[in-house]
């Protein structure tokens, strides 16, 4: 019997020892320490023994450990390799769709009520793409591809939510129609944008507007009237180098050309624009001038045959929940020598004519917001004083429920009033074809929004960005 509690002693030991020994993985942990201090009582090993084998099993679980700690701070290496990656490049799809049921007066040459579903009835549809890549952590370089679309066809390029289809017109179908640029980020140097893309008139049409350059009844309809938005090659151009100046003192000085001279493209002549943005607490206003050359010439032509040039300057001011705006727009063309004359037919601008617009928004809760504008036209062309009849004068107001921040529910009305006698096409829907049964011709305004009366409406629907 002894002889067989030694052996199983000694088997206890061997076991032991070789938890210890240095080709094993060791843990000092509670149950090893209980194992060797039965170990040491029953006289197998000494208090020296012990000692050793405790510090060999330390030292090889600090050993261990520190194996791991390497292996981690490894794989943090590469997460954090990967996540700098991911940072520096970046591929971003967005956009934004509006529908909704419009039901308006005279939306037509015709002079026909008109209603059903209408296609962005507050912003422009839109999808779009960017791809970046950070140079370092002051520059940025982007490429923007952005198209209109239709929600009511799928119909893509300019205008194809305003008509239902795909522009066919000079210069072609453009998929691409609202962006295809490469921009050059610096926050010391400020931005560099070259290729198709909006300007300064697009942007402070957009920031001024009270009815936040809505569609229906706001400054975007009045700007392609008089020729200060939305008209080709006004508010976006082809072929645009435009500069952003880094902020300065609440200012930003913004510029551009686009170069022209390409037969066939109604862009035919050298645009420029020269302007800004000033911001003060509160207080925000803009000015942009534009010299632009627009349709109608046979041979490519330079700055100096401009027929279209725009004086733009508009301000705002919030106050707790009330923002107020007002601006005012000169547009003249210069060539002809006679002044330009409103287009029978369509909405394109190219006149004589003098704005001013105001209006406010109210923000009751962070969700719901009512907002109104005025905007009243003053022909100027150079006729007969009793031929001056294209002045308009329009009212639109509006609620705006955003439950969330991707989504607006909104109902509006609008009306606008004309001079009898009025010679110029007009619409409160800016670029549309009525669902009448009839196409819609830009050349000939046959089934289009426009008409030469007064028009109101009425217009619900929602907006999803995404």
């Amino acid at each position: 019997m002894k002889n067989k509690g030694l052996h199983r002693i000694s088997l206890v030991a061997a076991v032991a020892a070789g938890l210890f020994s240095s080709g094993g993985s060791v843990y000092a942990g509670e149950d090893v320490k209980v194992l060797l201090e039965i170990l040491k009582e029953k006289g197998i090993i000494t208090q020296e023994e012990y000692d050793k084998k405790i510090k060999v099993a330390q030292d090889k679980e600090e050993i261990r450990a520190f194996n791991e700690a390497q292996d981690i701070r490894r794989a943090n290496r590469e997460i954090d390799k990967r996540a700098e990656d991911e940072r520096k490049f970046k591929t971003q799809i967005y956009g934004q769709v509006s529908a909704g049921y419009y039901q308006a007066s005279n939306m037509t040459s015709q002079n026909l009520d008109a209603s059903g579903m209408s296609d962005q009835p507050k912003a422009n549809n839109r999808v779009g793409v960017r791809v970046s890549r950070e140079l370092d952590p002051d520059n940025t370089v982007m490429v923007t591809l952005e198209s209109n679309f239709s929600a009511r066809t799928g119909a893509v390029g300019r205008d194809s939510a305003g008509y239902g289809t795909a522009n066919s017109g000079s210069p072609g179908a453009t998929i691409f129609d609202r962006e295809a640029n490469v921009r050059w980020i610096s926050k010391e140097y400020g931005t560099f944008i070259l290729g198709r893309g909006p300007n300064l008139q697009n942007d402070l049409a957009g920031a001024f507007d009270s009815r936040s350059n809505w569609n229906f009844g706001g400054l975007k309809p009045i700007g392609r009237y008089i020729g200060s938005h939305s008209a080709t090659g006004v508010n976006r151009a082809d072929r645009l180098f435009r500069y952003i100046s880094p902020n300065w003192k609440g200012f930003n000085l913004d510029t551009g050309v686009s170069f022209g001279g390409v037969a066939g493209n109604d862009e035919r002549g050298t645009n420029y624009y020269i302007g800004g943005r000033y911001k003060n607490g509160n207080f925000e206003m803009g000015y942009n001038h534009a010299e632009v050359r627009l349709g109608g010439a046979t041979t490519p032509t330079s700055i100096q045959d401009v027929n279209n040039r725009v004086d733009f300057l508009a301000a705002k001011y919030t106050l707790d929940k009330l923002t107020v705006n007002a601006g005012y727009i000169v547009t003249r063309s210069p060539s002809p020598a006679t002044g330009g004359t409103f287009n029978t037919f369509v909405t394109n601008g190219r006149v004589d004519a003098n704005t001013w617009f105001t209006g406010a928004v109210y923000r009751f809760t962070p969700q719901v917001s009512w907002n109104f504008g005025y905007y009243s036209v003053d022909d100027k062309t150079a006729q007969t004083s009793s031929n001056r009849n294209n002045d308009v004068r329009m009212f639109a107001t509006g609620l705006t429920y955003s439950p969330y921040k991707e989504w607006d529910f909104f109902v509006d009305y609008a009306t606008a009033r004309r001079q009898a006698g009025a010679t110029g096409a007009f619409t409160i829907y800016d670029k549309w074809g009525p669902d009448t049964g009839t196409v819609c011709s830009s050349t000939t305004g046959v089934g289009c929004a426009e008409s030469k009366t007064n028009q109101s409406g009425v217009s619900v629907g929602a907006l999803y960005r995404f």
